[in-house]
């Protein structure tokens, strides 16, 4: 699904905005004759990703021309704009990678004469970031091309063998604004570089001539700015990306610019005064590190301050201007408390701050903790306002959500009005675990209020004794998907004394209706797709998984090779109370089923060495199911079978 958003979406606007009545419509399919056009391609073609032009593989993309193809990194997301629909990248994980070495093959780059261009909205600025191109800038190695941008404008760097190992920069005279369109051009016809951004002449210089001088091994990139000491993806939505093996003329410029102007005469909808969207709420815990993250109404610059007393001893230095905002505290000291406020620097100035807030950091392998569970708070904001500040007075660590933490993925009220508001209890003091379900819809608004390890969708991350292993449950999971592999492999990697599996599709359900009308026939008893999985958790003796998606309680036995086996079985969670609509049990018990509540719910785990205990509590806080695991904790980093493990209720 993700990489089909790249063939289709990169270059929506040329095709959305050359029909403006139609600007916001989905695109239609192409007809015959519009195939036809598409194939005569100008044979000064380079590069092209676009709605109308590239094919899609396993592995990525392949351009218009049909010579270059690409890798996806990362996780972008589809993503819509005012009138425009594009392809979102998170400015952390994601870009698209045309090859590490590409001067050795010359693959959609240009020896002379040429033009880039590409439609682009951007979500913060940074020092350096890159749009489009292939060029080395650290130390001596020096050379190729980039069109990019910094804190302020766009830019257009450039190197020739008339100026080898130099590389030429002219920059934008108008300031960059977040959440704008802009169409970006860079020509180079031999002997001059020019830079145009919406269809106007911004930068001209005749400092650079000759062929282009690549850097020996210099990777080419979109949404990227990569070099060999580092990379810096952009964030920001990007809708076409082209190189054309000849320098265009202003009129010519002006040609292409001209259907577009839809787009960038769009004005990103900020509020007049400047206020706290979402508050300050965490993600990301370490044993030395803290992300927070909030949103704002306006752009501004994000800084925090913080330390283990107030007042506050240490501070970040301000950010880019941006509208949701993530900072990340390092060389922290593990399972300390710390106190925190954010700031937001409005462009005129003015200094906002936050609450006083405070967190603790992970704690070390030997010592105690504990966990919330929750999941498909859906939109139902009155259920959410009650577990989560109840979750949060039992002093769990940290939170993990099974998925559908809204009802309707697209729709930002319900992130910022809804599940980030009511949770803020709790995660403005430890932080959420999510993992992504079905009504989420795959949108980018998750990937912009969480801050995951990449590539997001699916992570595994490690706390106390435990490691923990979150899957995408809406995407492929049979035995030759890229999440049953890279499973398998971190399960068999984990030295953790406990090892969790949590995703929104159960494996195991009685649901009355999710999996087939019980009142009218059989049942598939859980999702099939996901049953496969099942031998994957027996074989790497994976304690408890936990899903949602059925908005009930469920725990089974313990299970293994399909049957209750009480000492070596996996045990298997349905906690889906978060707050959707409820849903029952079948009219037949299930040989699987040990508990089952219909009702609105949290759990929580607490770990010490060897020994869980489990408890649910209802939506009045009141204890309804509880078990305890005992088993010998293995030598911190030492690989252990799993021990025989007793139960209690």
């Amino acid at each position: 699904m993700i990489r089909v958003a790249v063939a289709l979406i990169l270059g929506a606007c040329l095709s959305h905005v050359s029909q403006p009545a139609h600007a916001q419509a989905p695109a239609q399919p192409a007809t015959k004759t519009k195939k036809k056009e598409a194939k005569e391609l100008d044979p000064d073609l380079l590069l092209q990703v676009g709605i109308n032009a590239g094919k899609l593989h396993r592995d990525g993309v392949t351009d218009a021309t049909g010579k270059v193809r690409g890798v996806i990194m990362g996780n972008p997301m589809t993503n819509n704009i005012g009138p425009g629909a594009g392809f979102r990248f998170n400015g952390t994980t994601d870009w698209v990678s045309f090859g590490d070495n590409a001067p050795k093959t010359m693959a959609g780059l240009p020896k002379r004469d040429f033009t880039v261009s590409a439609w682009v909205n951007l979500e913060a600025t940074t020092e350096f970031g890159g749009i489009i191109g292939c060029a080395e800038d650290t130390g001596d190695a020096k050379g190729g091309w980039v069109l990019g941008y910094t804190t302020d404008a766009f830019y257009f760097a450039l190197s020739s063998k008339s100026q080898a190992g130099k590389l030429t920069y002219i920059k934008a005279t108008k300031p960059i604004t977040v959440g704008k369109w802009y169409n970006v051009v860079g020509t180079y016809d031999g002997t001059s570089m020019k830079l145009f951004v919406n269809g106007e002449l911004h930068a001209e210089t005749r400092e650079q001539s000759g062929d282009i001088a690549y850097a020996p091994g210099a990777a080419y990139t979109l949404a990227c700015l990569k070099n060999s000491k580092e990379a810096r993806p952009m964030a920001g939505t990007l809708l076409e990306a082209k190189v054309l093996g000849r320098a265009l003329t202003q009129i010519q410029i002006n040609e292409e610019f001209t259907p577009g102007t839809l787009l960038t005469s769009y004005e990103p909808q900020f509020e007049s005064t400047q206020r706290y969207v979402v508050g300050s709420y965490l993600q990301g815990a370490t044993t030395d590190g803290m992300t927070i993250m909030w949103e704002t109404s306006r752009p501004s610059r994000g800084w925090v301050e913080y330390g283990e007393a107030r007042p506050y001893s240490m501070k970040t230095e301000p950010g880019e201007l941006a509208t949701i905002h993530e900072v990340r505290l390092s060389n922290l000291k593990a399972e300390t408390p710390y106190f925190y406020r954010v700031h937001s620097i409005s462009e005129d100035g003015t200094d906002m701050a936050g609450e006083d807030l405070t967190f603790q950091t992970a704690v070390k392998p030997e010592t105690p903790f504990a966990f919330a569970i929750i999941g498909d708070t859906q939109k139902n904001k009155a259920v959410i306002e009650k577990l989560q500040p109840f979750a949060y007075s039992l002093r769990p660590n940290f939170e993990i959500h099974l998925g559908d933490v809204v009802d309707k993925g697209p729709d930002k009220g319900e992130w910022i009005q809804e599940l980030l508001p009511a949770s803020a209890p709790l995660i403005g003091r430890v932080c959420m675990f999510p993992s992504i379900g079905n009504h989420e819809e795959n949108h980018s608004n998750y990937f912009k209020y969480f801050s995951l390890p990449g590539p997001e969708y699916r992570y595994t991350y490690t706390y106390g004794n435990a490691q923990f292993f979150v899957l995408d449950t809406n995407r492929d999971v049979s035995e030759s998907s890229e999440q049953y592999k890279w499973l398998d492999t971190e399960l068999a990697k984990s030295t953790a004394t406990w090892k969790f599996v949590y995703h929104h599709h159960p494996i195991y359900s009685s649901d009355e209706d999710d999996y087939g009308d019980t009142y009218k026939g059989p049942s598939t008893m859980g999702d099939p797709r996901l049953r496969v999985l099942a031998g994957l958790y027996e074989k790497h003796n994976v304690d408890i998984v936990f899903s949602g998606h059925v908005h009930c309680y469920e725990r089974t036995w313990p299970i293994r090779d399909g049957k209750v086996d009480m000492k070596r079985g996996v045990r298997y969670m349905i906690s889906g109370g978060g707050g959707g609509g409820l849903e029952s049990a079948g009219p037949s018990r299930t040989w699987f089923t040990q508990r089952h509540y219909r009702g609105h719910h949290v759990g929580y785990v607490m770990i010490s060495g060897g020994t869980l205990e489990y408890q649910m509590f209802d939506l009045d806080g009141r204890l309804f199911d509880s078990f305890e695991i005992q088993k010998t904790a293995p030598v911190i980093g030492e690989a252990t079978a799993k021990p025989d493990a007793a139960a209690t209720r």
